[in-house]
């Protein structure tokens, strides 16, 4: 029985160092192992970089659905401070409520939009003056929804 060949330590690569072999028997051979190790490396890389932005998309969904929730609760919060404070509060507590509750119903609104939360010292707009609202309704000056969606095109 003829001796067992021993492989070279560092397996069937060459060495880094070491010059690219001649043309002779067997470099065709080293040269699509080369090649195939190359390719084995790029998809595996390619995988690895997907895998990483697939976790990266859920971390950012993860986060946006507990801001949403967060949001929610605040403006139930507020909103129940509210009723309780229509319910025994003065005149300032209501006031107070109400921006509370304004404010916590703004920022859900702009997080469902997409929009940047309010700036610390924005103002959520308040309720139009009743007045006014019947002076700009009578002058036709007043935005009206659904004069918007007129001339769609849908219409039969």
């Amino acid at each position: 029985m003829p001796a067992r060949r021993r492989r070279r330590p560092g397996g069937a690569l060459p060495p880094p160092d070491a010059p690219p072999a001649a043309s002779g028997p067997g470099t065709g051979a080293r040269q699509a192992e080369l090649e195939a190790a190359e390719q084995f490396a790029a998809r595996r890389r390619a995988q690895q970089e997907e895998e990483r932005e697939r976790a990266r998309a859920h971390q950012e969904a993860a986060r946006r659905e507990d801001r949403r929730r967060q949001l929610g609760k605040d403006k139930d919060r507020a909103a129940d401070r509210l009723k309780e404070a229509r319910r025994r509060g003065s005149a300032e507590e209501r006031a107070a409520a109400e921006a509370d509750y304004r404010t916590a119903l703004e920022a859900v609104l702009r997080d469902e939009q997409g929009l940047p939360p309010l700036a610390p010292g924005e103002e959520v707009p308040g309720p139009a003056d009743p007045e006014e609202q019947a002076e700009a309704v009578a002058d036709g000056s007043a935005d009206d929804p659904i004069e918007a969606d007129e001339g769609t095109g849908t219409e039969a």
